[in-house]
């Protein structure tokens, strides 16, 4: 009996870590995914999670030189708050040029 109550126990600690690395748009923040700054002063600083653990984020930037700790409770959209980048808006090189923009250029 004293295995059953064990595991029904870490079933119920599973559960509230997943509700506390849980935003409150009910995204949760994992491992690898990258998340932008809303702060109209950060000029789109993006971080990568590396870890997360009771509600708190550990992340890099995206060129890996910092380290920092975000709260899960500042994950949403907000003007001070922080976006999920979706996997289609990552590019990779250098931007490209619309073809309006190569004609203009002549």
């Amino acid at each position: 009996m004293s295995a059953a109550t064990s595991t029904s126990a870490q079933d119920d600690d599973a559960q509230a870590q997943q509700e506390k690395n849980t935003t409150r748009e009910g995204i949760l923040v994992r491992r690898g995914q990258i998340w932008e700054d809303l702060d109209t002063r950060q000029s789109k600083h993006r971080v990568v999670i590396e870890s997360v653990a009771d509600g708190e984020a550990q992340a890099r930037d995206h060129y890996g030189t910092k380290h920092t700790t975000l709260s899960v409770s500042r994950m949403y959209r907000h003007s001070t708050g922080f976006r999920l980048v979706e996997p289609g808006e990552l590019k990779y090189g250098a931007p490209t040029a619309s073809s309006d923009e190569k004609t203009e250029s002549r």
